[in-house]
């Protein structure tokens, strides 16, 4: 039986990502590195978060913090299913996992565009006095100043790179799983045809009367008044094509008595006409 399941599972095509590798490598990379990298990034955020007790900061900034910490500590969560689905060829575990990458993927990319948003919009006046304050000691107050009202166009032009960079890795890994779920459903029921008893085929068979009993059709059609035929010299269903065809009276007509059956040797008793007991019933009820 596990050779015949191997047999099966050999005969499946294996898929490929990045041309030549097998999806089952890239499930186990992606799931180590998101459960490595949302672990880290997760307990970073939560860090900050605690550090709001002392140094408090704008309400919008601290709900980034913490969605930011919640997300990435998802994301580390949700990646031990499909490191452990990956190696135990489970596919349930693979699912739940590209569920979870998912489910990330869209609010990270919610989260994104308000961290985004939150980053170009120019600062509260009271940020940027406090900014003032901290390089008071800076020559070029008019550049000082301006960085402080909108910040540094370098630092912002990397962050939304890494976020864009991010979404697009998170995309292609999200195909990835899935492709590996599909090639462990395949297997399941590759496992399952092998497991499954064969039925065996038997011809048809069909049970019909015997060749003596059978009648034709005459060439009235199908309404028309049925030829009867008592011997093999005719065939049983129906003239042949350029065969002339013979109508032989019903015995019942003729008063004759219905033929001897060969082929069950016993004589079939004699009908009496209807027209006799007919009369007979008329004068009685007269």
């Amino acid at each position: 039986m596990a050779s015949t399941i191997k047999d099966f599972r050999s005969q499946i095509q294996t898929r490929k990502f990045c041309f030549c590798l097998p999806v089952r490598l890239g499930v186990f990379v992606v799931s180590l590195l998101t459960m490595t990298a949302g672990s880290i990034l997760g307990a970073i955020g939560w860090m900050q978060v605690v550090q709001f007790r002392t140094h408090p900061v704008e309400l919008g900034d601290e709900i980034a913090a913490y969605v930011h910490a919640s997300i990435f500590s998802l994301l580390g969560l949700l990646s031990i299913f499909g490191f452990v689905g990956s190696l135990v060829r489970l596919r349930g575990l693979v699912i739940a996992y590209s569920v979870g990458i998912a489910i990330h993927l869209g609010l990270s990319i919610a989260s994104g565009i308000f961290n985004m948003y939150t980053m170009f919009k120019p600062n509260p006046q009271s940020a940027i006095e406090a900014c003032m304050n901290a390089v008071k000691d800076s020559e070029d107050l008019d550049e000082t100043r301006r960085i402080c009202q909108t910040g540094s166009a370098i630092a912002k032009g990397i962050i939304v790179a890494i976020y864009v960079i991010t979404w697009l890795l998170q995309i292609y890994a999200f195909f990835i799983i899935e492709r590996y779920a599909e090639q462990l459903e395949e297997e399941e029921m590759a496992k399952l045809a092998a497991i499954m008893p064969q039925q065996p085929n038997h011809p048809n068979s069909y049970v019909g009367y015997p060749h003596r009993f059978s009648y034709g059709y005459s060439e009235r059609g199908y309404d028309g008044r049925r030829s009867y035929y008592y011997d093999d010299r005719y065939p049983a269903y129906g003239p042949q094509q350029g065969a002339e065809q013979k109508e032989y009276p019903h015995p019942q007509q003729q008063h004759q008595q219905r033929p001897m059956s060969q082929e069950y040797a016993f004589t079939l008793p004699p009908q009496t006409p209807l027209t006799a007991g007919r009369n007979k019933d008329a004068s009685n009820m007269a």
